[in-house]
């Protein structure tokens, strides 16, 4: 394997690699961990995680070589600890793969440099930018009707002048939440009251989030949208795969059982139960053909629980980083990534269509500490899925076995544990 000098050292691989392709994945956490291992269990390939630093998820693994580019790495220093990967790793093509919005958007504006190196498994820029536009996701389901809670953007420069924004919020029914519209740049900053999603329970309440937004400088729009009640059981999740033919080539769908509650990672499903949800399949297929976005999707739904309703709350065009649920449901949504895309990989194996007909339990919070948060109806159909297959942890791959990996998850859920019983002690009526 080649050495990359300073900033973009790579870890010595511990055997020789001679895979066809490589993805090249960037970041460190959870989510890449289970791209690499999803990678490994369809095709057998090793991933390249290019990150800051080594960070636990990703360390002492044998699915993956780390490239290190340096804490505090600009974006054009991680381009250029790109462009160099390719020449590193001449016998095998580069499948570049990203999880974030962030680094979404490094693609959309540098997609002509990073094309010469990578295959990038994304559509136009375009149709990119438009499954990102949570406006254009809103009237695609007024159009097929498909619920979605009453949305209002704000442009957070006009509030620093006035409160202009502000009368079109007064017409929605509280509580609700804030969010941006685009969340990339957001989510890298770091100030005191900063969550990834807020809840407000009335006007004065709305009124301090956004003041305090435009105080900490932060710009674009910001969504107001009505607060759909429930627990974390509410939730609902769909992951698939749409190929460059427009077909659905991947599909798999669960129920959440209880999310992350830690302010800048809330939203994300931490326990998931995966009992297909056909209905909400049909829906998310229908509105990526409306968008006629092709590529990973990630939605996020919520059941009202006053009616039953099912509302799409958001579409990610990304695989989303508790996607390994889906693998635990019988779909890996990178075998059909690598079938769409099997020509510029090299890759000549066959990789059928999978189904996702297995119920089964993914999770990475102790079970003693999910059971907590359960009614007993639920809880029961949880421990059936339990007994039948156990519980999947995405770290926990018997292919890639160390103790340092095995301490980590220790530690990891005693963490977990400390992080619950601070920000979410208990189920609540609204999740927050």
């Amino acid at each position: 394997m080649g050495r990359l000098s300073g900033a973009g050292r790579a870890r010595r691989s511990l055997v020789a690699v001679t895979d066809p392709f490589r993805p090249v994945i960037l970041g460190t956490d959870l989510g890449v961990y289970s791209m690499a291992r999803s990678f490994h269990e369809a095709c057998g390939v090793r991933s390249l995680v290019v990150s800051n630093s080594p960070r636990g998820p990703i360390n002492d693994s044998r699915i993956l070589d780390q490239v290190l580019v340096g804490r505090g790495a600009t974006q054009e220093q991680t381009l250029e600890v790109l462009d160099r990967l390719p020449e590193q790793h001449s016998g095998s093509r580069l499948l570049l793969m990203v999880n974030s919005e962030h680094e979404l958007g490094m693609i959309r504006a540098h997609r002509e440099r990073l094309a010469r190196g990578y295959v990038l498994p994304y559509p136009p820029n375009e149709v990119l930018a438009r499954g990102q536009d949570k406006a254009a996701l809103a009237a695609v389901c007024q159009q097929l009707g498909v619920a979605s809670p009453r949305t209002v953007g704000i442009a957070l420069e006009s509030l620093a002048t006035g409160s202009a924004g502000l009368e079109h919020a007064a017409e929605l029914r509280l509580p609700v939440v804030v969010k941006m519209a685009e969340a990339g740049d957001y989510l890298l900053r770091n100030f005191p009251g900063q969550r990834k999603v807020y809840a407000a329970q009335d006007r004065a309440e709305l009124e301090r989030i956004l003041r305090l937004l435009v105080a900490q400088g932060v710009t674009g729009e910001v969504l107001v949208q009505e607060l759909i009640p429930g627990d974390d059981t509410a939730s609902r999740v769909v992951t698939c795969y749409r190929d460059r033919a427009g077909r659905i080539t991947a599909m798999a769908s669960g129920q959440v059982l209880l999310g992350l509650h830690s302010p800048m990672l809330v939203g994300n499903g931490a326990a998931i139960l995966t009992e297909p949800q056909p209905e909400l399949e049909t829906q998310a297929a229908a509105i990526l053909e409306a968008l006629d976005y092709r590529g990973l999707a990630n939605f996020d739904f919520r059941v009202d629980p006053r009616n039953g309703v099912a509302h799409v709350l958001d579409l990610n065009t990304r695989i989303g980083r508790s996607h390994y649920y889906a693998n635990v449901a019988g779909v890996n949504p990178v075998r059909a990534l690598v079938a769409d895309y099997a020509e510029e990989l090299g890759y000549a194996e066959d990789l059928p269509r999978e189904e996702a007909r297995a119920v089964g339990l993914y999770s990475y919070v102790p079970w003693t500490l999910l059971r907590r948060y359960l009614e007993p109806g639920l809880l029961d159909r949880v421990k059936v899925a339990r007994r039948r297959r156990g519980l999947v942890h995405p770290l926990a791959y018997a292919a890639d076995r160390h103790p340092r990996r095995l301490a980590y998850r220790v530690a990891a859920a005693a963490n977990l544990r400390r992080d619950f019983r601070r920000h979410y002690p208990a189920p609540t009526p609204t999740s927050f």
